[in-house]
């Protein structure tokens, strides 16, 4: 039984230190149909909904051929942010599916954002 207040107590004096959110206008893009070794641009609007400065620490994914713009300075309450994020394609073919992973101090972390598309044989030059 003490344990459980105790774990009752920490919720309630934690609460307020994540009330930062993030949330996205679009969370999933389809970039459609490319070739090998192009380099694709992904942006994600996103926006700190709570009432405290939201700060993007890190990002996970699934491998090195997905990069996502490091978050130098903190998102403040009501403003939005555009997150960039870079997919190579060099060694990739048919359909692709990758999800990017946002480490943030918001109670909705990590927040997933997702692209596919098709990467077909390179341009013959």
């Amino acid at each position: 039984m003490k344990q459980f207040l105790s774990a009752i107590a920490f919720i309630i004096l934690t609460g307020p230190l994540f009330s930062q959110e993030i949330k996205c206008k679009k969370t999933k893009h389809n970039f459609g149909f490319v070739h090998e070794g192009d380099t694709v641009k992904l942006e994600y609007e996103l926006k700190n909904v709570g009432d405290k400065a939201l700060v993007i620490s890190d990002y996970e994914v699934e491998c090195g051929c997905t990069v996502m713009e490091k978050v130098t300075k903190s998102i403040e309450p009501g403003e939005t942010y555009i997150i960039k994020v870079t997919f190579d394609t060099h060694q990739k073919y048919d359909r692709q599916d990758r999800i990017v992973k946002v480490i943030s101090n918001a109670k909705n972390s990590p927040t997933e954002l997702r692209f596919k598309g098709v990467v077909l044989k390179p341009n013959k030059k």
